[in-house]
């Protein structure tokens, strides 16, 4: 079995694959309905080989890189968002109405779309009786196992459209495709598949798909499947022969292959009847079935214009917090748009003096920042954009007269052969330019793109001058808000004390009902102590504006870790499995220092040192005194963990307030707090790898003695 050559497949489109129009047109209707669920649209949407595969290559791009190991679609589909999935309908809607197919090659890919749909519905009823954990990714297997003869259709048409009026057998295909093409429908599909870097063998399953049983006796479940479903739908095949392989792969007697092929075709017929495709049987058995026809090309071009009326392509401004962020979904769209996923977004600056490098797709930041480029007439076709105020391009920047190196730059740097350029104008207002980058085999697949463009343009520069305005009032309001928030910081610190007041009086009948028990009444003193480090902090929330405000006392530090782990130990050490190492220094004196603070400094880097070891582990906590630094007296306070450690990346910037790696229910803002906290106290915090593995935190706080 062979791969598809790179070089063949250079030359085909595989950017802009039809669609079903009843299943876009069911898509659209749906996408406008207050209460559709993502259920309800993957239904819609995994009816159609065009659609899945859209959605499914960009929550594979790196920008969706965190789902990429996701095999459930309704999740990719909520990972995705509703406005994008509706742009994209809208979009295959558009392309699909100005193609050039016609009833023949309508009927082409409606032969396409029933034996992709037969072949998801038996890969998953396949996945279920043999036990495969993963039936949805057999169903999209199922699916997508044509997705070459797709791509060969809308490459040509009418001549790939007669092969597969005429070539029912599909071996004899596979050679009129290599005639055609120099390559298979197969393993085009492989070639596709594999560049969204699944994890999973969802490339294999379509690549080996025509493979003889006895090959795959070894291959993963879901080579085999599909392999089996695929053989399971030709019409012309040898029952012995299925009923074979059957036994071979699955261990299936042939009466349950006969029921399974009888329940397939009643759920496809179910499916097609629902959407208004009617399936016509020849004599042979070979079923016939038309898409493409006037009257749903006309209700395609309806919903569009209705689409067109509501707003157009998803570019709210209000809907982002940044206009980074909204500068990022303008060149999102662009992609799912126009398949564009090389480009730069330049800003012209205040004077209009200047283009510079913003946000980019396939671009580095470092990279980016570098382009500043000046609006100067004949000196870049970036720049003649703006100042002309028309697309510029496609060109080819090495064949440009004059050569401009700034363009040839940014054609190499977006990998790319041709430079697109498009200026982003609104009213009076010049906001910026587009630059895209194209490969030489996509500008005649793009030429009819360039009708489109001004107008995605116009919206965006809309959309970045809009949101400008906003960032701007945003700031004039910034003081007042943080007035306001002081104000009722004060408010909440009165609402919290009284509630606190409460807990502590109950407290104090329990000590007193308790007292002759040691053990109770020493829990109940550090959980009055708790009560009373809430009452703390939340005080601290009326001095926002004054943080130099910290009460001193004279503190025993081996005291508070010794309460204090006492309570770990108690809650969640032992239920996971960690074992604490204390080394405290005994002649530590007490140090004045704020109590409450330094609890909060102790709790946050205990809870973290646990949280870095779900599946148990070691933790040390140790103490000493009289390290003398820089010619002053400090007390060292080391809290250690065999952990994973802290990435590289993510070691530089530990203390600043970033996304946390943890998980959904962190904030990244809990080391912040604690740098904040140490610095108040006039100590310092690092942080270092161990040589065992795991993080320690060191923490050194002044020798300020209380009688000082």
């Amino acid at each position: 079995m062979k791969d598809a050559s790179p070089v063949i497949i250079e030359n085909l489109s595989l950017g802009r694959l039809p669609s079903v129009p009843q299943v876009l047109l069911r898509l659209i209707e749906a996408c406008h309905q207050v209460d559709v669920s993502f259920h309800d649209l993957a239904e819609i949407i995994q009816q159609d080989i065009g659609l899945t595969a859209k959605i499914t290559a960009v929550c594979n791009s790196p920008a969706y890189a965190q789902w990429n190991e996701d095999r459930d679609f309704n999740h990719l589909l909520v990972v995705l968002g509703l406005n994008n999935i509706k742009t994209i309908a809208i979009n295959a809607a558009v392309h699909q109405f100005f193609s050039q197919f016609n009833v023949q090659t309508g009927q082409g890919l409606g032969i396409i779309w029933y034996k992709s749909l037969w072949c998801a519905h038996a890969a998953r009823a396949l996945a279920t009786l043999t036990s495969y954990e993963f039936p949805d990714e057999a169903y999209l297997a199922g699916l997508l196992h044509k997705l070459g003869q797709l791509v060969f259709l809308n490459n040509q048409p009418d001549r790939y459209g007669d092969l597969l009026l005429k070539t029912p057998d599909d071996l004899a295909l596979i050679e009129l495709e290599r005639e055609l093409f120099g390559t298979a429908y197969h393993e085009v599909s492989a070639l596709v598949v594999g560049e969204w870097e699944l994890e999973s063998f969802l490339s294999d399953a379509l690549l080996y798909q025509n493979e003889p049983a006895e090959r795959l006796l070894e291959a993963p479940r879901l080579v085999r499947l599909t392999n089996f479903i695929h053989k399971l739908s030709d019409p012309g095949i040898d029952l012995n022969s299925l009923y074979s392989e059957a036994d071979l792969l699955f261990g299936l007697t042939p009466s349950v292959v006969a029921n399974l092929k009888k329940d397939i075709e009643q759920q496809v017929q179910k499916a097609a009847d629902g959407l208004g495709i009617r399936l016509e049987k020849d004599a042979a058995g070979a079923i016939a079935v038309q898409v493409e026809t006037e009257e749903v090309r006309l209700e395609l071009a309806r919903r569009v214009r209705e689409f067109a009326l509501l707003g157009g392509v998803n570019l709210d401004p209000g809907s982002e917090t940044e206009l980074r962020e909204f500068l990022d979904s303008v060149l999102a769209e662009l992609d799912i748009l126009f398949g564009m996923d090389r480009s730069i977004l330049f800003l012209a600056d205040a004077d209009n003096g200047h283009l510079r490098g913003i946000v980019g797709r396939a671009v580095s930041n470092t990279r980016l920042a570098e382009f500043n480029i000046p609006i100067v007439a004949g000196r870049s076709r970036v720049a003649q954009a703006l100042i002309e105020g028309t697309v510029q391009g496609p060109i080819l920047p090495l064949e440009s007269a004059p050569a401009s190196l700034v363009d040839q730059q940014l054609a190499r740097t977006l990998e790319s052969d041709c430079l697109l350029c498009v200026p982003l104008i609104s009213g009076t207002s010049r906001i910026g330019v587009i630059a895209v980058g194209l490969r030489a085999a996509e500008q005649e697949r793009q030429a009819q793109n360039l009708n489109f463009l001004p107008m995605f343009a116009a919206t965006a520069a809309q959309g970045i001058h809009t949101h400008r305005g906003l960032a701007r009032r945003t700031e004039e309001l910034l003081e007042n808000t943080r007035q306001w928030h002081q104000r009722e910081a004060r408010s909440i610190v009165h609402e919290i004390n009284n509630p606190l007041g409460i807990i502590n009086n109950y407290l104090h009948v329990l000590s007193a009902k308790f007292s002759e028990d040691a053990s109770i009444s020493d829990h109940l003193k550090i959980i009055k102590e708790e009560i009373q480090r809430v009452g703390d902090i939340t005080l601290r929330l009326r001095d926002i504006g004054d943080p130099q405000h910290i009460a001193s006392f004279s503190v025993d530090i081996n005291e508070i870790i010794r309460d204090l782990m006492e309570i770990f130990q108690a809650s969640y050490l032992k239920s996971i499995g960690i074992t604490e190492h204390l080394d405290l220094e005994k002649k530590l004196p007490a140090i004045q220092i704020s109590r409450a603070s330094l609890k909060q400094v102790i709790t946050n880097l205990v809870k973290n040192a646990v949280e870095a070891m779900p599946d148990g582990g070691d933790l040390w906590i140790q103490t000493r005194d009289r390290i003398n630094i820089g010619g002053r007296e400090y007390v060292e306070l080391s809290i250690a963990d065999n952990g994973p450690g802290i990435p590289p990346e993510i070691m530089g910037r530990l203390f600043t307030p970033v996304d946390s790696t943890k998980g959904n229910n962190h904030s990244g803002l809990g080391l912040t707090i604690v740098n904040n906290l140490i610095n108040e106290l006039k100590g310092s915090i690092s942080c270092r790898g161990r040589s065992g593995g795991g993080t320690e935190m060191l923490i050194h706080l002044p020798r300020r003695l209380g009688d000082e």
